[in-house]
């Protein structure tokens, strides 16, 4: 592709969500939505593409156009508007075919575009699908179309190469599942109850007590180094609190391991509370979370995960012996929670509020009322509530991903595959009806069932193959994460012949290895807290 970079904008949708409406309009009528705008200025900055008008908005003209995108400090350049109009005299059947005419009249032989429309690529020409981008109308242009309008626009590669790849890929793909169906059906053969499950769950159990329960430092190197030094501080923190919450689940499963369960959980819980795990959450909010619990920041990534594991100890019977750390905390995430102005804390300064690291608190929050006379019972349920009235996705009624920092008013920027299915697993230890209905909604826009069943990452569209920072290597448009988290869910709620399902899609991404009485997926000498998740999902039953 060459120099020359154009976007083809609709307006309605991708910038006009409507949740500007509450500002008073000056004389050109209501602002963009702000994120949809900030979201396009950073196409714009790192693309340098110049912006073609393809929404209905074009019958006022490119002149007035340009006025109120001059007026508003809007980003970008716009240089035309498709053909096709009132007045124009053309008449067109889809937006596409507007577009490609556009491109035959002013474009060079050398050029790249993309087109950002609320419209589904019903609309595309053929040769268009891959350029087109389906933003949700209720959210804008979101930071999952900012990724993938740069991709598109900065691709050096042409589209034919593109395809090469693609189906070359394909055929590897299809090679090695076809090699690995045989050794999915022996792996696979015992799964249906915890029964009948027993002897893998356990080895898996011994596989990750001896890899995760080491020294602080030796966890945090264990973790891929190419994921820079927060991740690997989170993945480490995220290996313990995962393996602790297996280790609560096969507690009540198998009561028989209960006391093994307690010591193992009380060792997670030291590595925890050392400073090396504690060094993630310092370096980005510049003090110690466990030294300012009197203070104002958030460190709920840090303080959330760390309540939860000891409310799971004392939950099995441990002793007393965190319980000022456990008090101390759950104060100050209450406290802090109700001072926000949204009823949310961001899990680091400067960037979005991630539900799932919320629900983290709320859950430590609503096992600590449990165990301690209904305190804090109150804070649960006002989040709960806050969240069912003003940040739930349209038209799907989920719980949403992510929402504004500091923001009282409804809003969701964006609901993914992998965060919703985290979301209904945590959702299971606070109110299980809504997490069930939640659940439930998260099946009816998000599974794919063929050829590979999983969940999808994202509700509008399905990349055959991408990347994403979230849920990993996305292919068939499944997330590994969303599916990993789904398992947990599926399992609560008895919903076993997709949760069988799943764990064959474990097997085939994953391959079981056993050796020495311990069981684990080959892909836990790259991620191990992908192993803690899935056993922990696996396992999941009430605590109550």
């Amino acid at each position: 592709m060459g120099d020359l970079k154009y976007i083809f904008l609709d307006f309605d949708g991708p910038l006009n969500t409507g949740r500007n409406d509450y500002l008073d309009p000056d004389k050109y009528g209501h602002h963009f939505d702000d994120m949809a705008v900030r979201n396009l200025r950073r196409i714009v900055d790192r693309t340098g593409a110049r912006i073609v008008v393809s929404s209905s908005w074009r019958h006022l003209g490119l002149k007035r156009i340009q006025e109120i995108w001059k007026d508003w400090g809007m980003p970008g350049e716009i240089i035309g508007c498709t053909p096709g109009l009132w007045g124009d005299g053309r008449i067109f059947n889809t937006r596409g075919e507007e577009i490609q005419q556009w491109l035959d009249e002013n474009a060079p032989t050398d050029y790249s575009y993309v087109v950002i429309d609320d419209m589904d690529e019903a609309e595309a020409i053929e040769g268009q699908e891959d350029f087109w981008i389906q933003v949700d109308p209720h959210c804008g242009i979101s930071f999952d179309d900012v990724e993938l309008a740069i991709g598109i626009l900065n691709k050096e590669e042409n589209r034919s190469r593109k395809k090469r790849t693609m189906k070359f890929i394909l055929l590897l793909i299809a090679a090695l599942i076809l090699c690995k169906v045989i050794w999915i059906m022996i792996a696979t053969r015992n799964l249906g109850s915890f029964e009948t499950e027993k002897k893998d769950i356990l080895r898996r159990r011994n596989y990750l007590m001896e890899k995760v329960i080491i020294s602080p430092q030796e966890l945090i190197e264990r973790m891929p180094s190419a994921v820079g030094a927060q991740f690997q501080g989170e993945w480490a923190l995220y290996s313990c609190s995962m393996l602790s919450a297996s280790l609560v689940n096969i507690a009540y499963l198998y009561p028989e391991t209960k006391d093994e369960s307690k010591v193992a959980i009380d060792s997670l819980i030291k590595m925890v509370l050392s400073p090396e795990l504690r060094r993630y959450d310092y370096a980005r909010w510049g003090e110690d979370p466990l030294e300012t619990l009197d203070g104002d920041e958030s460190h709920i990534s840090y303080l959330s995960h760390l309540a939860w594991m000891i409310a799971g100890y004392k939950q099995i019977g441990g002793d007393g012996k965190y319980d000022k750390t456990y008090h101390s905390i759950c104060a100050a995430m209450n406290r802090r929670l109700l001072g926000s102005a949204g009823l949310n804390l961001q899990t680091y300064p400067g960037e979005y509020v991630y539900i799932p690291d919320m629900l983290v608190a709320i859950v430590a929050l609503k096992l600590y009322s449990i165990q301690n006379g209904g305190k804090y019972a109150s804070t649960v349920q006002r989040w709960l509530d806050n969240m069912k009235e003003k940040h739930l996705s349209e038209p799907q009624g989920l719980i949403a991903s992510m929402v504004l920092a500091d923001c009282d008013s409804t809003n969701c920027v964006s609901v993914k595959g992998s965060y919703t299915a985290l979301s209904c697993y945590y959702l299971t230890f606070i109110d299980e009806d809504f997490a069930q209905e939640q659940y439930q909604r998260f099946k009816a826009s998000f599974l794919k069932k063929r050829p590979i069943c999983g969940f999808k990452e994202y509700a509008y569209k399905s990349p055959l193959l991408a990347m994403d920072i979230d849920a990993g290597p996305i292919l068939f448009g499944l997330s590994p994460s969303g599916t990993a988290f789904g398992i947990g869910p599926a399992t609560f709620f008895d919903d076993l012949t997709l949760r069988k399902r799943f764990l064959h899609t474990a097997e085939l991404a994953g391959t079981t290895v056993v050796a020495r009485g311990k069981s684990h997926y080959l892909l836990a000498n790259l991620a191990l807290v992908g192993e803690a998740i899935t056993l922990a999902m696996r396992t999941a039953t009430s605590w109550n």
